[in-house]
C-alpha cells in the first residue's frame, strides 16, 4: 500500500493530516438506488474505522470520496482487498498530506489527480502513488502550450480505436506485442493501427520527443474533467 504523497514535516509530525480520496467504478452512476447507496456508504466507512483503528471523519457516495485519517498512520496494508470485499475490484485509492488542516484541500486535490492520471493512463483500480505516475501527472498539468499539445490527437477524433492503441501502446512502453496481448490483436494489427495514428498527427513514436507530446496530449485530452 502506498506511503502518503508530501514530506511530512520534521519538528511537528502531528501536524501533518493525511487525506486519503477514493474512487469506485464498480458501477455506472446513479445505478444504484438511494437505500443500496447509503448501504454501500456505510460498509466503506466501517471498512474506514476498522482498517485505522479508530473514527475516520469521511465524505463518501457511491463513487467514492475522501477521508481524513489518524495523524502519523500510513494507509493499512489490508484497507484495499478489504473495500474490495464491500465494493468488487473496481476500487482506487491514493493518499497525500497535508501540512495542516488549511491545506486538506489541496491534498485531497493532489490525490484525486493522482487516481486521475492512473486511470487516464491505463493502470488498472488499485493503491497510487505519486511517484507511480510522476512523469504522467506532470505531463498533465495545464500550461500556456496545453491547447496546442491537446490539439495534436484533434485528427483522431473519431477514431476510438487508434486513440485507444496509442494509449495502451505508451503505456506498455511501446511493447507492440504486450500491446497486441492487451487489446485482443494480432501484433501486425497494432503496427497497422499505429501508422495510421502517425500517419493522420503527424507524430512519430519512434521518437523520444513526439512519444513524449502523445502521452501528454492523452492525458490532456482523455483524462475528463478536473
Amino acid at each position: 500500500m502506498p506511503c502518503w504523497t508530501g514530506t511530512p514535516h520534521p519538528d511537528r509530525p502531528a501536524a501533518d493530516v493525511p487525506v486519503l480520496v477514493l474512487r469506485l467504478e464498480f458501477a455506472p452512476r446513479g445505478a444504484l438506488g438511494p437505500v443500496a447507496e447509503r448501504r454501500l456508504v456505510r460498509r466503506v466507512q466501517t471498512e474506514l474505522d476498522r482498517g485505522f483503528g479508530a473514527e475516520v471523519p469521511a465524505l463518501l457516495d457511491a463513487r467514492g470520496g475522501f477521508a481524513v485519517a489518524p495523524h502519523g498512520t500510513e494507509v493499512p496494508e489490508g484497507l484495499l482487498a478489504a473495500l474490495r470485499e464491500v465494493t468488487g475490484p473496481g476500487v482506487r485509492l491514493a493518499g497525500a498530506l497535508a501540512p495542516d488542516g488549511a491545506g486538506v484541500p489541496h491534498a485531497s486535490y493532489v490525490a484525486a489527480e493522482i487516481v486521475r492520471v492512473a486511470r487516464a493512463c491505463g493502470r488498472p483500480p488499485g493503491a497510487h502513488r505519486l511517484d507511480d505516475v510522476l512523469l504522467e501527472y506532470h505531463l498533465s498539468r495545464p500550461s500556456d502550450g496545453s491547447d496546442r499539445i491537446a490539439a495534436l490527437l484533434a485528427p483522431l477524433a473519431d477514431r476510438p480505436d487508434l486513440v485507444e492503441t496509442l494509449r495502451v501502446h505508451l503505456e506498455q512502453r511501446q511493447d507492440r506485442r504486450a500491446t497486441a496481448r492487451l487489446l485482443g490483436l494480432h501484433p501486425n494489427s497494432v503496427d497497422n493501427r499505429l501508422a495510421r495514428a502517425a500517419e493522420l498527427t503527424g507524430l512519430d513514436l519512434g521518437a523520444p520527443r513526439d512519444a513524449a507530446l502523445a502521452l501528454a496530449a492523452l492525458l490532456l485530452t482523455a483524462a475528463g474533467p478536473r
